[in-house]
């Protein structure tokens, strides 16, 4: 499951009801106080109830809210990507669309009510059948008033003990459903079966704060292993096995104490008579207690946490890239929604890039979402503009902007009193392999090199990310800058971007594009290297400029494309050589780009503007 949407109301500074949009990557820029951070610990509370990083409290409550005599706080979220299917009713499957508990959008919606500093209620928001009240009410009905409904109006049931089967033998009697959205609470009978179960499925949700404390009761999402910990627990395999340990417990115990109240009614049989076994629900066993001492530590014995942030830092760096390649590897991977505050925090700028391209390849990743918070414009450079969030206060209330609909680049320039820094020459590609690729091929090969150096302080590699490229080419957010464009893009099969290209090129200036005489990156890689790294033999390829090489690797090696593609634009594209791309006659288009980013570069250092320069 993923968040589609968080719904705030009353939640410090959200007094109205604020609904935000989530990506699989979601960024929140803003000058501090505006409520970034107010957003990840909402999340926090949804879902750990005061166990994780932040705790519900009186004071949460909107000003202005408490003065207007309300009390409420609602935090809601809305999930896309959900179970295609529930085991309710011991070993019943049913849909979340069979017991209608989707909303309008056919998404699962889930509101937390808290007051006090308390946990109120948990409802889920449904299109459901409402034609009269026992329809309306039929999730919180006990199985007994089910029961005696389906008897008395003498309805097919094929398990009269299951309560699902029993509601959807009664739904089957009515001819037509009237639906309305209602609250279903999930403190009833009949509801709280289902929600136990759905609550097996929500992800897991590590926050990682800024401004952490240095005590020995931090709380454990701020260790990284103790975030992979509660990923281990709640993979199928382990709980299975954690269940069966769990019963195995139970019965014995169960046995044992039931042995014990037959001595017991030999002595008092009264007493006896009044006891039983209380054992806890083997489901609800805090079973990430018994590792609740995972950690990293020194040689010295000295803990992560008594650490300097910037060693904490880095420990999360790693932590990370670590995580881009172990949930590639892992077809299982548990949901889990990574939030971070400030990631720019006590690190190196190189250090922050790093950062990024890890976030940013991790969203990629299913089962995987990545929030942030920053108030750096440098560190929303690096990212993909439709991941932006904009927050400002205006008229004494938060407000959302989301990146794509509106100049967010301007916004953000606007609001944060300052323009993103750039290059001379931005290099604008369609995604980070492909600015491998680029980065590599120059930096390896010396023809190239000569001609222009990439990695020049005078020049930035802008991976476009997909969605963000077809904005980014429209709306011309460095039109009022000096800044000069060059867009390299795939052909792909169906030249895709050659209306971008033309856009670009259309302009009036120096910016220019072109389209990639081959395919696409990966058909650049001469085939000997691919042979030597996969140990395979590519004879039965008759078009290799416009062959799909990816999908060609994965059915002869079983690679996933993802993999392929990083290997090939990675590894394989600091092999390449002058001579190996003349094999393959790529080496006059390729030393093109570079000749045609050298005349840019020139072109600026000379003084010219971009404002008055016929495109060349």
């Amino acid at each position: 499951m993923k968040i589609k949407k968080i719904i705030l109301e009353k939640f410090r500074c959200y007094k109205e009801r604020t609904v935000i949009d989530i990506d699989d990557l979601t960024v929140f820029i803003g000058k501090n106080d505006v409520g970034k951070s107010t957003i990840l610990d909402a999340l926090d509370i949804f879902f750990n109830e005061g166990k994780g990083s932040v705790k519900i409290e009186k004071d949460d409550l909107n000003r202005q809210a408490e003065r207007d005599g309300e009390t409420n706080i609602l935090i809601g979220v809305v999930f896309s990507d959900l179970p295609g299917s529930i085991i309710i009713d011991s070993r019943v499957t049913v849909t979340l669309e069979d017991e209608y508990l989707l909303n309008e959008e056919n998404y699962l919606e889930i509101h937390k009510v808290f007051r006090n500093g308390k946990l109120v209620g948990t409802f889920i928001i449904a299109k459901h059948p409402a034609n009269d009240e026992l329809i309306k009410n039929l999730l919180l009905k006990p199985i007994s008033d089910l029961r005696d409904y389906v008897n008395e109006h003498n309805l097919e049931c094929e398990d009269k003990r299951k309560a699902s089967l029993l509601r959807r033998s009664i739904r089957n009697n009515y001819q037509n459903l009237i639906f309305e959205i209602i609250q279903i609470p999930t403190d009833k009978e009949g509801s709280r079966e289902i929600w136990s179960k759905l609550q097996g499925y929500l992800p897991i949700y590590a926050l990682f704060k800024s401004d952490r404390t240095n005590t020995d009761t931090n709380t454990e999402v701020q260790d990284p292993l103790k975030v992979a910990v509660r990923e281990v627990l709640q993979k199928d395999d382990i709980q299975d096995k954690l269940a069966q340990v769990s019963e195995k417990v139970k019965r014995t115990i169960t046995e044992i104490a039931n042995l014990t109240l037959e001595e017991l009614k030999k002595i008092n049989p009264e007493i006896a008579r009044e006891l039983k076994p209380d054992l806890p629900d083997p489901a609800k066993l805090k079973w990430g207690d018994v590792f609740k001492k995972i950690s990293f530590v020194s040689e010295e014995d000295i803990p992560l946490n008594k650490r300097g942030s910037g060693v904490r830092r880095l420990v999360l760096l790693s932590f990370f890239a670590a995580e881009v390649e172990r949930r590639r590897k892992e077809n299982d991977a548990v949901s889990v929604i990574y939030a971070i505050e400030e990631p720019e925090t006590s690190q190196h700028p190189d250090h922050q890039k790093l950062l990024i391209n890890n976030f940013i390849e991790l969203s990629k990743i299913g089962n995987t979402q990545i929030l942030l918070t920053t108030h750096s414009s440098s560190i929303a450079q690096l990212l993909p503009v439709e991941s932006l969030r904009l927050i400002k206060i205006e008229n004494n209330k938060a407000h959302v902007k989301k990146g794509g609909n509106t100049n967010i680049i301007q916004n953000i320039a606007d609001t944060m009193g300052i323009l993103p820094t750039l290059s001379k020459v931005v290099i604008c590609v369609e995604g980070e392999n492909d600015r491998r690729f680029l980065l590599n091929i120059n930096q390896n090969i010396p023809e190239l090199k000569e001609i222009i150096d990439l990695g020049s302080n005078h020049i930035s590699i802008i991976p476009m990310n997909g969605s963000n490229l077809k904005s980014w080419v429209e709306r011309n957010y460095l039109e009022n800058s000096s800044v000069i464009e060059f867009h390299l893009y795939d052909k792909d099969t169906n030249e895709q971007y050659k209306e971008a290209i033309n856009k670009v090129n259309s302009r009036p200036g120096l910016s220019s594009g072109r389209l990639t005489e081959k395919r696409e990156m990966e058909n650049y890689i001469h085939k000997s290297l691919i042979e030597e790294e996969f140990g395979i033999t590519i004879d039965d390829i008759s078009d290799w400029d416009n062959e799909d090489i990816p999908r060609y690797l994965n059915g002869k090696t079983g690679n996933h494309e993802r993999i392929i593609k990083e290997v090939l634009n990675g590894k394989l594209s600091s092999k390449m050589t002058k001579e190996l791309f003349e094999e393959i006659g790529a080496w006059n288009e390729v030393k093109g780009w570079f000749e045609k980013i050298k005349e840019l570069m020139d072109r600026t250092l000379i003084g010219e503007g971009v404002e008055n320069v016929a495109q060349t």
